[in-house]
């Protein structure tokens, strides 16, 4: 990340990185969920949501995507791990329930965000500012595999709410909440520090969305069973590296020389 893109991360909880997937590359993604039976996942808000990992190998080098990973090093460091991933697709029909949820130490503490003016030794990521990093609980990685414009619903989010000192949530008409807009190929990042939510789509089109959840590596939200049967699927080791169940005591980083290549 550059100095300008981690303010704007710890400003305002998100990011948007525009173009991160060739036309090409979402054209397929959509033709393999389009083709493939998709299992639902009962999430108590998001029964728009589907499991997309084991549908083709791209899905599992999109999770260890370079460009990506570059990125999510500044966020949680060098030790991380894959968490759990979803899909979400949006249709006017679909059966939801708008929610704002999220935000500073909910779900105990896996929810956090922080600013440190020091390093440990050896933990500094590269290129990183005098000024000290950032500390992420869980990091959440969006692809766009749709367009969505202001006002049409899904991701909502309440900017900078990821730093809040009071314990709020506005309703999802507040003039505070926002719908950032992505285009298809898209990339949004998020702290699940960041008081954030779903809104009902408006459009007659369908929307979709392709959902990674990254935590530190000691954490994990979700139990591994959820996602260890995707390391028989991986082919490198960066892959499988990714795939590790939670612990403290071998904190052993990503093998980011590999992931340090373009893409």
């Amino acid at each position: 990340m550059t100095k300008a893109e981690m303010y704007e991360f710890d400003l305002n909880g998100y990011i948007v990185y525009r173009n991160i997937l060739a036309r090409e590359e979402v054209d397929r993604m959509n033709v393999i969920i389009d083709s493939r039976p998709i299992g639902e996942i009962p999430y108590p808000h998001y029964q728009c949501a589907f499991e997309f990992m084991e549908l083709d190998p791209c899905f599992l080098e999109l999770m260890a995507r370079p460009r990506t990973l570059r990125i999510i090093r500044h966020l949680l460091n060098n030790w991380l791990r894959l968490d759990h991933t979803y899909g979400i697709q949006l249709t006017r029909t679909a059966e939801m329930v708008e929610n704002l949820g999220g935000g500073p130490r909910s779900d105990h503490g896996q929810h956090e965000y922080q600013w440190s003016s020091s390093y440990p030794p050896g933990d500094a990521p590269p290129d990183a500012p005098a000024e000290g990093r950032m500390y992420n609980g869980m990091v959440v990685v969006m692809y766009a595999l749709d367009d969505l414009n202001p006002g049409d619903g899904g991701f909502i989010c309440v900017p900078g709410s990821h730093k809040a000192n009071l314990y709020y949530r506005p309703s999802i008409t507040s003039h505070l909440v926002v719908n950032p807009p992505l285009k298809a190929g898209d990339m949004l990042i998020y702290t699940e520090a960041l008081a954030y939510g779903i809104r009902r789509w408006q459009p007659d089109r369908r929307y979709r969305a392709l959902i990674y959840k990254y935590s530190p590596g000691h954490a994990g939200w979700e139990s591994f069973d959820t996602i260890k049967h995707y390391r028989e699927l991986a082919t490198t080791d960066l892959q499988r590296a990714i795939l590790r169940p939670p612990n403290v005591r071998a904190r052993v980083g990503l093998p980011f020389p590999e992931a340090e290549g373009n893409g």
